[in-house]
């Protein structure tokens, strides 16, 4: 009886644990980012979207049948303030008529280009390049997952630096000088990584951005608190201790030389992007190498990515991005405590297995363990109450602090209706949408143990009309 006691105190130590280590990383990273906001000017950036010594960019965008969005994606890229980009649209094997849509959208023609393997990849098909815009380039290939197009797209890529986005993602017309300057003012700069925030409630018009709402469902904002939270001011925290070991897929800029030393993402990953981050951090944290490079979170650089706002949608994905957490913690478990790999392997590491990979289990876990408490009489009804509404309070205020300190940044509300909708939502995510998550999670745990390593639900794309005010 006392033991079961004991076990449950102790989960709630280590749930405290969560929330402050959060919390700890949310501040550094609030710090950080008022510390970069002081030293930027609008000259400088300027001078780095004006000048022809500024490296350019080879964009990739790994397609699989994404012919509702791909060319809106596509509109977008174009319009952004860039001296020298391509854009290197990968079609890995879509069979819904992308090719058709790109074709007709932008007058493609094919042409004998076949660029040097610098990567492995599944067979490439057809190269075409528009006659209106010649700096975009579209590759025809066989099937082989995300990973392996971004592969074969290396191969056509011409410029030193790689920036990797999703075929659903809208960048802000200055996101990648804002991308570029780390590598511009530091040559141990090694990979750039961003905000991602969701983009639905996005208004556009012929690829330009034009209003920024948030999502229209529960479901919707709960993310876009999440990502907030986690994908952003975290984030830029555990930059700040060399410890960012998932980059999103959804927008990362990477040396070239770097990015095929690395041999590219493992194409058989559940997530290729944390499993990638994990083995960049390797590559350049190990002290044996000397490399003494760095990765680096640019706070203003801004990519919106589609989330999912069915249940349905949104319990697939975070079971694949459970399974691909665990999968990338197990392929890179000589990191985990290794004083070798500095900060990334005594801190970075333990933090994602600890905090990232296990949480669901150990919450799963506790929910059992007061109910077997409650009915065996080893804890009060008021003892469990206390422990539930401590969790809830922690959860709040965590969302609290990050929603406010979006709100100091660019990527605050973009009115006070949202910013309302926003509040309600944090408070209301505890009571059912959090143990959703929990519970997609645990199965995500249960059948990453049983072997399953496929990409589960093709995600279902919006049409950006324009939203009711």
């Amino acid at each position: 009886m006392n033991t079961l006691r004991i076990i449950l105190w102790l989960i709630l130590a280590y749930y405290i644990l969560l929330h402050l280590t959060y919390l700890v990383l949310m501040a550094l990273g609030f710090l950080q980012a008022r510390r970069y906001r002081k030293g930027i000017s609008f000259a400088e950036f300027r001078r780095i979207g004006e000048s022809s010594l500024t490296m350019p960019v080879s964009l990739i965008v790994p397609c699989y049948n994404e012919a509702p969005i791909i060319g809106i994606t596509i509109r977008n890229l174009l319009q952004l303030h860039y001296p020298q980009f391509e854009i290197i649209v990968v079609s890995d094997g879509s069979t819904d008529g992308s090719i058709d849509v790109l074709g007709e959208s932008f007058a493609l023609r094919k042409i004998d280009r076949s660029g040097r393997r610098l990567i492995p990849s599944a067979e490439i098909l057809a190269v075409h390049e528009s006659e209106r815009f010649p700096n975009l380039v579209v590759v025809e290939k066989t099937n082989g997952r995300r990973a392996d197009a971004i592969n074969a797209g290396v191969a056509l890529a011409r410029y030193p630096l790689l920036c990797v986005i999703d075929a659903d993602c809208l960048l802000e017309p200055d996101t990648l000088i804002r991308l570029a300057r780390p590598f511009l003012r530091d040559s141990r700069t090694a990979a750039v990584a961003g905000v991602v925030r969701p983009s639905n409630g996005l208004m556009l018009e012929g690829g330009t951005i034009t209003d920024r709402r948030i999502p229209r469902t529960i479901l919707g904002i709960n993310q876009e608190i999440e990502y907030a939270r986690s994908f952003q001011w975290a984030r830029i925290g555990l930059s700040r201790l060399r410890s960012m070991l998932c980059i999103s897929g959804a927008l990362i800029l990477i040396r070239k030389s770097l990015f095929v030393e690395l041999g590219g993402p493992w194409p058989d990953a559940v997530t290729d992007d944390i499993e990638f981050t994990m083995r960049l951090n390797r590559k350049i944290h190990d002290r044996r190498n000397r490399r003494n490079e760095r990765i680096v979170f640019a706070p203003d650089a801004v990519c919106y990515t589609e989330v999912p706002e069915t249940p349905r949608l949104y319990a697939s994905q975070r079971n694949r991005w459970q399974r691909g957490t665990l999968q990338a913690i197990w392929r890179n478990r000589g990191m985990i405590f290794n004083p070798r790999y500095g900060m990334t392997g005594l801190f970075g590491m333990p933090f994602f297995l600890i905090f990232e990979g296990l949480a669901a289990i150990v919450e799963l876990t506790a929910w059992i363990l007061m109910v077997v408490a409650l009915v065996l009489g080893i804890a009060t009804g008021s003892e469990i109450l206390w422990m539930v509404f401590l969790a809830y309070i922690l959860g709040v205020f965590l969302s609290l602090c990050a929603v406010l300190m979006t709100e100091t940044s660019l990527l605050r509300s973009a009115s006070w209706s949202d910013f309302w909708r926003v509040i309600a939502a944090l408070l209301i995510d505890n009571l059912g949408i959090h143990q959703f998550h929990l519970l997609c999670r645990v199965v995500g745990t249960i059948q990453y143990l049983f072997g399953r390593r496929d990409l589960g639900l093709a995600m279902t794309r919006r049409d950006y009309t324009p939203l009711p005010v």
